[in-house]
């Protein structure tokens, strides 16, 4: 780089103390003080006389100088040559032929540079611009002159980051060595196919506002087909769309979206792939798509019911077509999760309250309960009884009845419910105005189950007034019966106590039902505080009853005790179905996401949990990931919300990933371990979709001074380069202070030191 420098301007300026009256007057009265307080003459000599008087009046001019505050000020100015930058996309979309006669657009680009090389020839000798050159793909790359060629390109080779294409990244970092002023232009050589993962992914337009500041034109010059056609044909899964868990023998619902390019009118094969117990993928269905249009994107639906339980791999594939390119593109993976049906919970419900709302809420929040609901409308009663034979085939843990008549149900439907219960299943009764003798269920087929004897009186007509002395009036406050409460239903906390006071804090129940009378093997496990029965509970054969009077525990969710509410009804359910009484403390491990694209890291919790659902704090939990390699490292796990969570960062390699989490409670020699797999992918952004992006290259130009060109234009480009001012000056003050520095106290100081010393050693003092 040639540069001129010389010193333009020099000046003196002054600041003086206060202001240049004060200087005087100071300045006098220290000369006034010289005047009249001269040397003794009569004990020197005049000699000395002379060099007393000079030291005084050396300190007395430095004094004055640093009151005037005197400052060399000068302004030098700098030529330098200016500056071009040029950016070539090496990139492995630039193999892509789709130019004339089947070149390569590298080679387009080579092509367009040998033809403007006579023009930088030229350029460069004027002797006012230099070029930096450099190519970029996802890295930037210098391009080293030879010879007096500053652009030297060869033949297009395959490097490690030619799989990514960061055009807005390459032009903010190569924009950089012109921060100084002397920018002549930027010239942009690419397809403008901006491919490239996070932290690689800066927006081009972003760079060309940065070029725009510094005063320089950009121009972009683009290669390649907008419509990719020397790709030919190609089908590419661009989405897939699973849920992550499927309960065994239920149908999962595979939706996915394929891009056909260049098949207009032709059927392109959809498959899936599962993995099956032997870790071998296996084709289950298949389907075919296809597209009226040149290119477009056609959706998928497939379908699989897992017959074994597991964590499977899913696997979404279009079959190649003939003339494709590209098959890197053609297929996307996933895990799900086969759980057995866990505790299936039939809810019937005749009242569409706030209650059922909430606690359908709760129950579905459970992983390990999967809850139908049927709505059975009071004001459809033209069609009662309804069937429940479709219902009713299959097999379920428990059965909750809301605000609904007993007239609701056939009686056959009924009687098979109560064989159920009879045989393990439980049922629960759940308060309302058609509940409990209110709906006749003591004189329907599940009479020998219900906790409460028939009452003929107590039935509530549809249409009539609520029956005075039916229900209960709030606030009622909801206490465990010292008798029963210590069962698990009721359980809030380590210990009785501690539970009984969680209880009586719990906000009032706004009503409830009247039960009646008790059969005498009913146990009231919940009263109210002057005793009356809320939570009344029965065994029956194998089964197990509950009868809750109260629908108004929504209450304590809208009043902040949401949790207390979730675990009440967990447990509800989990006693009916005699789930109570198992060990299930369990390990859970819940991933954020199963497909992550290289770098982005993977968040998870895990846990200990108890039979209650509650997480364990004081667990110890370790994790540890595998990536495809084989190798594997820990991950650090920390306590949050109850439970643990953990981030696996760096998950680079493609491939599939497995992440290991193992547990144990303080004092358990047991250790318990889950683990789950994810999928690091990978897509070959260069030539999954390798069209051109010349609508991205005019917004980039757009930013600035500059503007799109053909390439047959990139030698007028160096052309209008070297019409423009050949040199860039710049221009910086310079500034000494004569009176804010050590010599000028060393001056007054050596002055003053020296004059004294003198007098002393004449015999003056």
């Amino acid at each position: 780089m040639k540069e001129a420098t010389w010193i333009e301007d020099l000046s003196i300026a002054f600041d003086p103390v206060g202001s240049w009256a004060f200087v005087v007057l100071v300045a006098t009265a220290l000369a006034a003080v010289l005047v009249a307080v001269p040397p003794d003459r009569s004990r020197i000599g005049p000699r000395q006389v002379s060099v007393l008087v000079g030291l005084r009046l050396l300190a007395f001019l430095a004094v004055v100088l640093c009151m005037l505050r005197p400052e060399l000020v000068s302004t030098r100015r700098a030529v330098q040559q200016g500056l071009v930058v040029v950016l070539a996309d090496a990139s492995e979309s630039m193999t892509v032929a789709d130019g004339p006669g089947g070149a390569t657009r590298w080679q387009a680009v080579v092509a367009a540079i040998d033809a403007a090389r006579p023009t930088v020839q030229e350029l460069l000798g004027q002797g006012g611009f230099e070029i930096a050159a450099w190519t970029f793909d996802r890295e930037l790359h210098p391009l080293s002159p030879r010879g007096d060629d500053p652009l030297p390109l060869d033949e297009w080779r395959d490097a490690a980051t030619a799989d990514e294409t960061a055009i807005g990244s390459a032009l903010d970092e190569a924009i950089r060595a012109a921060t100084d002023g002397r920018l002549a232009g930027v010239i942009l050589l690419s397809d403008g196919a901006q491919h490239a993962y996070p932290p690689r992914d800066l927006p081009p337009q972003s760079a060309a506002r940065s070029v725009a500041d510094l005063g320089g034109p950009l121009w972009t010059v683009t290669f390649g087909q907008h419509l990719g056609g020397g790709q030919g044909r190609d089908a590419a899964v661009v989405n897939l769309s699973v849920s992550e868990t499927v309960y065994l023998d239920n149908t999962l619902e595979v939706a996915g979206r394929v891009r056909l390019e260049g098949l207009a009118g032709k059927a392109a094969a959809v498959v899936l792939l599962v993995e099956g117990e032997e870790g071998v993928l296996e084709e289950v269905t298949r389907t075919t798509v296809s597209t009226p249009r040149e290119s477009g994107e056609e959706p998928v639906r497939l379908e699989w019911t897992p017959t074994s339980l597991g964590e499977r791999k899913l696997v979404l594939r279009v079959e190649p077509q003939e003339g494709e390119v590209v098959v890197t593109n053609n297929e996307l993976s996933t895990f799900v999760t086969v759980v057995d049906g866990g505790l299936r919970v039939l809810y019937l419900e005749g009242a569409l309250r706030v209650e059922q709302r909430f606690l359908r809420r709760v129950l579905a929040a459970s992983p390990d309960m999967q809850v139908e609901f049927r709505w059975i409308d009071s004001s459809r009663r033209d069609r009662w009884p309804v069937d429940l034979s479709r219902q009713l085939a299959g097999d379920y843990d428990v059965y909750l009845i809301g605000d609904l008549d007993s007239s609701a149900l056939r009686p056959d439907d009924l009687r098979l419910i109560a064989e159920r219960v009879a045989a393990g299943a439980g049922i629960g009764f759940l308060g309302g105005f058609h509940a409990f003798e209110a709906g006749g269920w003591a004189g329907s087929p599940l009479a020998p189950l219900v906790p409460f004897e028939a009452d003929p009186l107590a039935r509530q007509r549809f249409g009539e007034p609520v029956r005075p002395g039916s229900h209960l009036e709030g606030p009622l406050a909801m206490l465990p019966d010292r008798r029963f409460g210590g069962i698990s239903i009721l359980r809030q906390a380590d210990t009785e106590q501690a539970s009984l006071e969680v209880w009586e804090k719990l906000p009032r129940l706004s009503g409830a039902n009247v039960l009646g009378r008790l059969v005498p093997s009913a146990k009231p496990l919940a009263v109210t505080a002057d005793g009356r029965p809320l939570l009344v509970a029965r065994e029956y054969g194998e089964g197990r009853v509950l009868a809750f009077a109260a629908d108004s525990t929504w209450r304590w969710v809208m009043q902040g005790a949401r949790d207390q509410h979730r675990r009440f009804w967990r447990q509800f359910v989990l006693w009916l179905a005699r789930r109570d009484e198992q060990d299930a403390d369990s390990l859970w491990l819940r991933l954020a996401q199963r497909r992550l694209s290289p770098g982005t890291p993977l968040e998870f919790d895990t846990a200990i949990a108890a039979a209650d659902g509650e997480p364990r704090p004081d667990a110890q939990i370790e994790a540890v990931v595998t990536a495809p390699d084989g190798s594997s490292r820990p991950v650090r796990v920390a306590a949050a919300n109850g439970g643990f969570s953990g981030t696996v960062a760096d998950c680079v390699e493609p491939g599939d990933w497995k992440l290991v989490v193992r547990g144990r409670r303080p004092g358990d020699p047991e250790q318990r371990e889950r683990s789950a797999r994810f999928t690091v992918y990978r897509q070959d952004l260069e030539l999954a979709n390798p069209r051109a992006n010349p609508l991205l290259m005019q917004q980039i130009a757009g930013e600035t001074t500059g503007g799109p060109r053909l390439p047959e234009e990139l030698p007028a480009i160096f052309e209008e380069i070297g019409n423009r001012p050949s040199v860039y000056e710049s221009r910086e003050q310079w500034s000494l202070a004569f009176w804010d520095s050590w010599p000028m106290l060393v001056l007054l100081a050596g002055a003053m030191i020296a004059e004294w010393s003198l007098r002393k050693r004449w015999g003056l003092v």
